[in-house]
């Protein structure tokens, strides 16, 4: 592609957030994931949710606060490009 613009930006915000995610560690509330990102908030929240529904991010909740961290689940679909078999996944 001659741009620099992703040919999917949906697709690129939602890397970028599971990226900020498994960079961040210790997890981190909605809005800190918004700024982190310079993704809307709004936008973030629909992406970590669905993120939290495929098992790619887990949810901590502190008195009123949430934090988000990424879960393993990556580890589980690479391992096998790597030659490593894993256990099959329950549901």
């Amino acid at each position: 592609m001659a741009s620099d613009r992703p040919a999917s930006p949906s697709v690129d915000r939602t890397l970028t957030v599971l990226e900020t995610l498994v960079e961040a560690g210790e997890g981190l509330t909605l809005t800190a994931l918004a700024r982190a990102t310079e993704i809307p908030l709004a936008t973030c929240a629909s992406i970590v949710y669905t993120l939290e529904s495929r098992g790619y991010a887990r949810r901590r909740v502190v008195g009123r606060s949430h934090f988000w961290r990424a879960t393993t689940r990556l580890y589980e679909i690479a391992a096998p490009l790597a030659g490593e078999a894993l256990p099959a996944r329950s549901r």
